[in-house]
């Protein structure tokens, strides 16, 4: 499988919520940046707490109109996630309200086809202002 296909396939796996086989495509010593918040995960049990605290938060989580940039061992995935936040997310209360959001997610492979880095881009103050947590900038 190529790391394109791998990076395709875990949208699938995130949105059946088949943690054991979306962990198992992570190697060992893995991290996950998540940009927006300045938050670093490291090794496969962070990574995969940050992906079912998004779950936590949006029960219905989905990914789609998912696009793929293959740059070998690095890819690039273009997404949409929407989902209603019917759960805590860190330490905000539950809105009931939607969300429909643009992520970039990148990763990096080692020889194996193990996932060794992945990097979320996304607007938290669009995300926010989605759920109602603060105004509208003014622009």
């Amino acid at each position: 499988m190529s790391n394109s296909d791998s990076h395709l396939r875990s949208i699938d796996l995130f949105n059946q919520r088949n943690w054991d086989a979306f962990a198992a495509d992570l190697a060992q010593d893995c991290e996950l940046v998540d940009q927006a918040r300045g938050v670093t995960a490291k090794g496969p049990d962070q990574w995969m707490d940050a992906e079912k605290a998004w779950v936590a938060g949006f029960s219905d989580a989905m990914v789609s109109n998912a696009r793929i940039i293959d740059g070998g061992a690095t890819t690039v995935l273009l997404f949409t996630g929407s989902g209603t936040n019917d759960g805590m997310l860190g330490q905000l209360p539950a809105t009931g309200r939607q969300v429909n959001l643009p992520f970039c997610e990148v990763r990096q492979y080692n020889a194996e086809g193990k996932v060794t880095r992945g990097e979320w881009y996304y607007d938290q103050v669009s995300m926010l202002v989605q759920l109602g947590h603060m105004p509208a900038p003014e622009g």
